[in-house]
């Protein structure tokens, strides 16, 4: 069916709410999870500790390219990570996100 996991790290929780209430809106993800997350990198050959949001998309293969364009367009980040994972779940789950995103 092409289950898809996408990875998004936001600034705070209304970036993040923003975000996640207009791909549900615009049915590009079925179901989004949401945590407070400690980010360790480097920007600009600085290292930085900082809080972040991180939230898991969970979206079809069809939804992929639309939803990955909806936040690129609308995210606070200049260079916003977007990491998409294929996965896979048990049959009624996959069923019920492919239903809700049609």
């Amino acid at each position: 069916m092409g289950l898809i996991l996408v990875l998004v790290t936001f600034p705070s929780e209304d970036s993040a709410t923003k975000i996640i209430d207009q791909v549900l809106d615009r049915k590009l993800a079925g179901c989004i999870l949401t945590t407070d997350i400690k980010s360790a990198y480097i920007w600009n050959e600085e290292k930085h500790n900082d809080d972040e949001i991180m939230s898991l998309f969970k979206t079809t293969q069809s939804n992929l390219e639309n939803l990955e364009r909806y936040i690129l367009e609308n995210h606070p980040y200049e260079v916003p990570a977007i990491i998409k994972l294929n996965a896979s779940a048990n049959t009624s789950y996959e069923n019920w996100i492919t239903n809700v995103l049609s």
